[in-house]
């Protein structure tokens, strides 16, 4: 790895090592912390940067922030918008949150960049798409640690307000409807390109007077379709998709060089880090744009995976630097840690890029798209030379990366050994991702407690969601019908979200949102393991693809199933805690013993979907039963 120039933080406290020697070292003497700036760019691929070879691509200003810093020739990103963001964000697997590739959004008390930055006194604005999910204004960038935010939640709002909240336009450039922090969406007028370049010329512009350092965070929705530049940039191309496609570049490329030139007329460019990198792959509809690799957006292979990554900071970074070490999305979050200070989440398993020590091995990355419906998943090898792509509907791809691109051959007959490697590598992976981190309060004997925390992926009702616990219920005294086993008790609660009920007259009852689902008693004074799964899939274009399905399984065996069509979507009470046990007022309490459960970000199938071993069985989970152990 090149080296770079002397950090300044690392520089102070070198000299405060001397200084300490001779009395001392002053407060005053410590260099201001960076401000940061983070670009994300939409669908923009590899070979849609002049810098990466192209000459014809019209990026002169991202040409020039490449030549004045660091740019990355092997940056993996995601496949897709939303969980890309999510592990930039977060600086971990998007898995983890239960992004396979979407989710509802993330729980308020998720670790983020934001945050991190809030706790060591930035102020910290984001600007122009959000996406993490199919997000709400409960899961806006406010709750995520950013002091204010301006545009766009989903794309599909740029058009207008859906009266019903159900049925969307088609996205726009033109005149689109934007929010601001916590204020309902208002049409402005122009590109939107334009319009989030002078928002955020306009920030900086703002802090030029403030001591406290900043992070904004500018995600442009350019070079995503429609591809509708604005007239001027147009006309500057020939009268064919290609040309319009350019043109959009170029109007992106110029809206980003004003706000570096905002950033440079305020004084602050020398000590602010500047990152720039596309969330996945480009589409190839228009131009080649992933080229020399195979592939394109939503395909975990190169071309879908690989994008741009450019990194400045003048008063931090020599400038002219091109690396071809391995790198990924996941390293901006501790990169930015560590330039300003900052202590990084325990979630974080990214590197710092900046050291001036060796880079450590990059963690090991692993892509997925999951539903009950189809499963595909991808995994790099540590060393980062084979891909291993495997999907339910796909032969199953082993590629060789240290061959040239883009004609690498199938490989996997004659290496079924590092194949059998990598799927049990991405097997272990996934068992460890899907359990939801919660935290566990005893509130009662025999198992009542109370489950708070990871709100969006406690809840039933988005997506997957599996609840797996151990019940005992209590012997039956005798043989009259008067006893307490045949009073109906909770085994687990959520205040208008779900509830699981069981007595020995009436059996089980599972209420999700309103299905219900009913099934025979558990046996007395018998441990049965008692496992409820969903998904509850929505398309905000497309409403009459939603749909949901409920199970309920015991010891394995399906009990109860619902399919349901047009599910109503219910975005109310995440936050609720989850009981067990008992309901919320501490009532209808379960006569029997419960053991602590196990809750999963997905939907748990009863066979493999058409083979493809998934790792996401019914009979993968550990004995709730016997002695705790196993991955789950």
């Amino acid at each position: 790895m090149a080296l770079r120039a002397p950090l300044p933080i690392m520089l102070w406290l070198a000299t405060c090592l001397v200084l300490a020697q001779l009395g001392g070292c002053s407060d005053t003497a410590k260099p201001a912390p960076p401000n940061i700036l983070l670009i994300v760019l939409d669908d923009l691929g590899f070979n849609d940067l002049g810098a990466n070879g192209n000459s014809a691509a019209p990026t002169p200003r991202l040409d020039e922030l490449a030549a004045g810093g660091i740019r990355y020739t092997r940056h993996y990103a995601h496949a897709s918008c939303s969980v890309a963001r999510v592990g930039l964000l977060t600086g971990t697997y998007p898995a983890r949150h239960g992004f396979r590739p979407t989710q509802l959004g993330l729980s308020p008390d998720t670790p983020t960049i934001a945050s991190m930055l809030a706790e060591h006194g930035y102020r910290s604005h984001h600007i122009g798409k959000w996406h993490v999910g199919n997000a709400t204004i409960e899961q806006s960038p406010l709750t995520l640690g950013f002091d204010s935010w301006f545009g766009f939640l989903l794309q599909f709002e740029l058009a207008g307000p859906s009266r019903d909240g159900i049925r969307f336009k088609d996205p726009t450039y033109t005149d689109p409807w934007l929010s601001s922090d916590d204020q309902a969406a208002s049409q402005h007028q122009g590109h939107l390109t334009d319009i989030l370049s002078a928002a955020a010329a306009s920030f900086i512009a703002q802090q030029q007077e403030t001591r406290r350092p900043w992070f904004l965070n500018l995600w442009y929705y350019a070079p995503h379709t429609p591809i509708t530049p604005s007239a001027q940039f147009l006309a500057q191309f020939d009268d064919s998709e290609a040309g319009a496609y350019l043109a959009l570049l170029a109007q992106l490329d110029t809206g980003i060089g004003s706000v570096l030139d905002a950033l440079e007329a305020s004084g602050q460019d020398n000590n602010t880090l500047v990152i720039v990198l596309s969330d996945n792959g480009g589409t190839n509809r228009q131009l080649d744009n992933n080229h020399p690799f195979h592939g394109r957006k939503t395909e975990f292979n190169e071309g879908g995976l690989r994008t741009p990554l450019l990194l400045r900071w003048p008063a931090g970074i020599t400038a002219g630097e091109v690396e071809d070490t391995l790198v990924s999305s996941y390293d901006i979050l501790t990169t930015i840690a560590a330039a300003t200070g900052a202590k990084a989440p325990t979630q974080a398993i990214g590197r710092d890029l900046l050291s001036r020590e060796p880079l450590p091995a990059s963690p090991q990355l692993f892509w997925e798209s999951s539903s009950d419906l189809a499963h595909r998943y991808s995994v790099l090898s540590t060393d980062g030379r084979w891909r291993l792509s495997r999907g339910s509907h796909l032969q199953p791809v082993l590629l060789d990366l240290a061959a040239a691109a883009p004609k690498r051959p199938n490989l996997l007959s004659k290496h079924p050994d590092i194949a059998a490697q990598l799927d049990a590598q991405y097997l272990d992976w996934r068992r460890q991702q899907r359990r939801v981190a919660v935290s566990y309060q005893v509130m009662g004997v025999d198992g009542q407690a109370q489950l708070t925390g990871s709100n969006i992926q406690r809840s039933p009702g988005h997506g997957g969601f599996s609840f797996a616990i151990a019940a005992t219920p209590a012997p039956t005294a005798g043989t009259d019908n008067s006893t307490v086993n045949n009073e109906t008790g909770m085994i687990a609660y959520q205040a208008g979200r779900w509830h699981l009920s069981h007595s020995a007259r009436d059996g089980l009852q599972l209420d999700v949102l309103g299905h219900v689902l009913r099934a025979p008693p558990l046996p007395d004074a018998i441990c049965s393991e008692v496992l409820v799964t969903t998904q509850f899939s929505y398309s905000p274009r497309k409403p009459g693809k939603n749909k949901a399905m409920i199970e309920l399984y015991v010891n394995s065996e399906q009990v109860g199933s619902l399919h349901i069509e047009h599910p109503a979507r219910n975005l109310e009470h995440y936050e609720s805690a989850t009981y067990l046990g008992r309901d919320a007022r501490g009532e209808r309490t379960f006569p029997g013993v419960l053991g602590r459960p196990l809750l999963l970000n997905e939907r748990l199938i009863e066979r493999p979907l058409n083979g493809l071993a998934t790792g996401r069985l019914v009979a993968e989970l550990p004995a709730l039963c016997a002695p705790q152990g196993g991955s789950g």
